[in-house]
């Protein structure tokens, strides 16, 4: 709701964080919000104490970090890890599949992913010569792979066209690897109607994995799963469907009352 001062601020974040684009000026964010410029200038420099907002170089302002701070805050308090394992679990044994993981977007830097959590079956690390440790330690890009593209689902157009654009290196990927970022957009266009994201081969032989959008009002992350293509349904839609019933388990979770 807009009509009354919190309201108008929150209304105010929504909108920023919906335009496409780094930064915009007040006059923009108004238009597209709906209120008085006045308004809005006045709340995007109450914000900058804060670091809600941050404002650049020509006067044009954009989310600040203190946004994902208080995100990231709400999801822990929130959502505990034991719960999330529960569900991962849950996921692993319904799909047959060999490795599920809760990854989430680390864009602090860049537009980047890095895993949560992570349950496994016991010959799934060997096999595919990986490690947990390699799994949780490390932050990687959204441009290959089924997670990837489920959590850029919920980026705007602009953050989409730049991670497309990215060129990886085929050493680092599989023989599934969407080389076109035409044809990359399109995958990640059709994450929103599928409600889940399939990638074959993208990222390692002889694997297919499926992703899941997850996010409290907005993407934040991607529940995943992971088995051999061999192993997988035919288009996968066995492994979505179980995908999306784990991504709405936690989905679920994160709108639960806080605790007193």
């Amino acid at each position: 709701m807009t009509d009354t001062a919190c309201g108008r601020v929150f209304h105010v974040q929504r909108t920023l964080a919906s335009m496409d684009g780094p930064s915009h000026g007040p006059r923009a964010i108004a238009r597209e919000a709906g209120l008085n410029k006045s308004t809005v200038h006045r709340i995007l420099n109450s914000g900058l104490a804060y670091d809600v907002f941050v404002r650049d170089g020509s006067g044009k302002y954009r989310l600040g970090s203190g946004v994902v701070s208080l995100g990231v805050r709400a999801t822990t308090y929130r959502f505990t890890e034991e719960r999330q394992r529960q569900v991962l679990y849950w996921l692993l044994g319904q799909a047959e599949g060999l490795v599920c993981a809760i990854e989430s977007l680390a864009a602090l830097t860049a537009a980047r992913r890095r895993t949560e959590q992570l349950v496994t079956r016991d010959i799934a690390l060997a096999e595919s010569g990986t490690t947990r440790a390699d799994h949780l330690a490390s932050a990687g890009s959204l441009r290959a792979g089924a997670a990837g593209r489920a959590i850029l689902s919920g980026l705007p157009a602009s953050v989409q066209k730049v991670v497309a654009a990215e060129n990886l290196p085929l050493s680092t990927v599989g023989p599934g690897y969407i080389q076109d970022p035409r044809e990359f957009l399109r995958a990640t266009a059709d994450v929103s109607s599928q409600g889940a994201a399939v990638s074959r081969e993208e990222v390692r032989p002889g694997w297919c994995a499926v992703a899941a959008p997850i996010g409290w009002g907005t993407v934040t992350g991607a529940v995943v799963l992971a088995k051999m293509n061999a192993d997988t349904s035919p288009g996968a839609n066995e492994e979505i469907a179980h995908a999306r019933e784990a991504a709405g388990r936690i989905n679920r979770l994160l709108a639960e009352p806080l605790a007193a």
